[in-house]
């Protein structure tokens, strides 16, 4: 008895690897992302308002606290002298503030500064890799202990660890 051509099709064809949706965004110089079940929303940053001061924010009669996220994975570190703004992956440069709103499930509803306009992109497994411990002290970064790297015409982005950079701040 033969076996229908389907299945013998189906096993013949690689498993599929897994892989995971990411919103990505900028930060100074560098990208970042973060899963995408934790994003809830982006909304613009008010225009008047200093960027990198955080405060409070309304969403839907829902007061959110903002916090200047790039301060606390930069531990303080002034930018670059002479770079203002980097280009997105699609060649335009956004230098406009945005809040990514996510909630976290430890901590509640939280917006993040960020520079310009995040995007969605997925990654697969095996596009996770471990940063080098020692590129993390060099750079005095903190909150990162992993690089998504997505192609050759994606730049790679490191993966935050939300929970321990915002452990920081109810820290007594």
């Amino acid at each position: 008895m033969s076996r229908p051509t389907l299945a013998r099709t189906r096993r013949l064809q690689p498993p599929r690897e897994p892989s995971l949706k990411l919103i990505t965004f900028q930060l100074r110089q560098q990208w970042f992302c973060l899963p995408l079940v934790l994003a809830r929303r982006v909304i613009p940053a008010p225009a008047d308002r200093k960027p990198a001061i955080p405060g409070l924010t309304q969403l839907q009669r829902e007061n959110i606290p903002l916090v200047d996220i790039a301060s606390l994975i930069y531990q303080e570190v002034p930018s670059l002298p002479g770079i203002t703004e980097a280009p997105s992956p699609d060649g335009i440069a956004d230098s406009q503030q945005a809040i990514l709103v996510i909630d976290p499930p430890q901590l509640g509803v939280i917006g993040l500064l960020i520079d310009g306009t995040p995007a969605i992109k997925r990654a697969r497994q095996s596009d996770f890799s471990p940063v080098p411990s020692i590129y993390l002290i060099m750079n005095r970064l903190q909150g990162i202990n992993t690089l998504v790297t997505m192609g050759d015409k994606e730049p790679p982005a490191f993966l935050l660890d939300v929970d321990m950079l915002l452990a920081k701040l109810v820290e007594p």
